[in-house]
């Protein structure tokens, strides 16, 4: 037989019991066992290992072992009860329905992705969804309104679990024929009182702080403009050359339209699952388990150092060297993981 056909839930119990009370003699009071039963299963799991999880000489300190086996056997025993209590709530017809919330700039995508993970874990378990603001959203997880919801990020104060879905790079929005598509990323410079943020202002008022605070970092003041969430309204007010405007990579534009990175940041939209530490609904956890598993595997984004502004040869068009009326200043980039 395998390690894995010894590995009981029973002496994962035992285990944590004596991590967490801190001796095998208060741990056999919690487990209303004797202490020999309790250190015989210690011993009987640290046989199966064959590795020492307690250094019995420093007061049964734990080892590097047995740091490790304790976040393995406090999760595990945690996903078991609460499965078995989303097993009995299903039986007894006492399991609620997910109150799932989502913010307006979550894609439609993602939430689709979401849903279907959902359906997977609890075929039979419903979902009530519901929108607002971003602030409203998170209020309502504070409240116990709502079980959970999906946001883009950032999440003013730390009361909440935060768990990132989804990555997505932030790129300048521009005309084809504009200049700055020589650029394989645009100089900060070239953006100073040109680039609009449209978004943000009311239905997500820090994430439009976060984005000013960044675009000041790199120099650049942004150009006043009306707030929309109209993205073709946004994309039409670019094409016709009124501004630039920071876009999802991913967005697909109107005929006319490239993006490109700004050089020498690595900028994204991150959307996270963002839930109470002490929600009390079992078939949550379950359903974050696969939920973050399937993102894990799927929309990973793989880590890039930010792109130097360089000129890229493109036909018809001059390279740097050849266009000295016109040169704009590169923007060095120091790559600090050499």
């Amino acid at each position: 037989m395998s390690i894995d056909d010894h590995l009981e839930f029973r002496l994962l119990k035992y285990f944590v019991a004596v991590v967490e009370v801190g001796t095998f003699t208060a741990a056999a009071a919690r487990l209303h066992v004797a202490q020999s039963a309790v250190s015989t299963q210690i011993r009987a799991l640290e046989d199966i290992l064959n590795v020492q999880l307690f250094d019995r000489e420093h007061s049964n300190t734990l080892t590097t072992e047995g740091r490790l086996m304790y976040r393995y056997a406090k999760s595990s025993l945690k996903t078991r009860t609460r499965f078995i209590q989303t097993l009995q709530a299903i039986h007894s017809a006492t399991l609620q329905p997910l109150r799932l919330g989502f913010s307006p700039f979550v894609q439609k995508g993602l939430l689709h992705s979401v849903s279907a993970v959902y359906k997977e874990v609890l075929p039979d378990c419903e979902m009530a969804p519901e929108s607002g603001d971003t602030g409203q959203v998170i209020e309502r997880i504070r409240n116990s309104k709502l079980d959970t919801a999906i946001i883009t990020l950032p999440v003013v104060g730390d009361d909440l679990e935060v768990h990132v879905l989804e990555r997505e790079p932030l790129v300048v929005c521009m005309r084809n024929t504009d200049p700055l598509v020589d650029y394989e990323a645009v100089p900060p410079s070239s953006l100073n009182n040109k680039i609009s943020i449209f978004t943000y202002q009311k239905h997500h008022p820090a994430a439009y702080d976060r984005l000013l605070e960044m675009f000041a970092e790199i120099g650049i003041t942004t150009r006043p403009c009306e707030p929309t969430q109209n993205i073709e309204h946004v994309q039409w007010m670019v094409r016709e050359g009124h501004c630039y405007s920071l876009m999802r990579a991913r967005r697909t534009l109107m005929n006319g339209l490239v993006t490109r990175p700004i050089a020498g940041v690595d900028w994204t939209i991150d959307t996270a699952l963002v839930v109470r530490a002490d929600n009390e609904n079992p078939a949550l956890y379950l359903f974050m388990e696969e939920l973050l598993n399937h993102f894990r595997q799927s929309t990973q984004i793989p880590e890039k150092k930010p792109v130097a502004s360089i000129r890229v040869r493109t036909q018809g068009r001059k390279t740097s060297a050849e266009k000295d009326g016109d040169q704009i200043d590169l923007f060095a980039v120091v790559d600090k993981r050499k």
